[in-house]
């Protein structure tokens, strides 16, 4: 399978919008939690009121996931990377506007996701080179 997917230039990482549908659920629950219960939305964290909307938490979670759609981009090829360009930063746009009139926790979750994402994204890229990457060494095309 590994094959195939190299053959044809295929990511089965790449995934689209499948792990925000999975995470709709989630949101929706720390949504709800947030709204329902007093004693989380009452509660400080850091410089900012868990329950009340903040600015700067919805530009860090923007911020964060911009980056994200950076990093996830580097190893793809340039015909894929333009194909994605307008879905990739459809969603920076789209957490940061919800962000902004969410109470604040949202956007910390989204910013503590985004970064293990990116955390992931490069440990997996060191760890799987990309083929063209392997292929255009020295010796290795004979």
């Amino acid at each position: 399978m590994l094959g195939l997917y190299q053959k044809h230039g295929v990511n089965p990482l790449n995934i689209g919008c499948l792990p925000m549908l999975i995470q709709m659920p989630i949101l929706m629950a720390i949504y709800y939690a947030i709204k329902n219960s007093p004693e989380i939305a009452t509660h400080g964290f850091l410089w900012f009121n868990l329950g009340q909307s903040n600015i700067i938490m919805a530009l860090i979670a923007g911020a964060i996931y911009y980056l994200q759609f950076k990093v996830s981009m580097t190893q793809l090829p340039k015909e894929q990377q333009a194909a994605m360009k307008f879905m990739g930063l459809l969603s920076p746009v789209m957490i940061l506007a919800v962000s902004v009139t969410a109470p604040a926790a949202l956007p910390l979750y989204w910013s503590v996701s985004g970064l293990f994402l990116i955390i992931q994204t490069v440990i997996l890229q060191k760890k799987f080179k990309p083929v063209s990457a392997v292929t255009n060494k020295p010796g290795l095309n004979k």
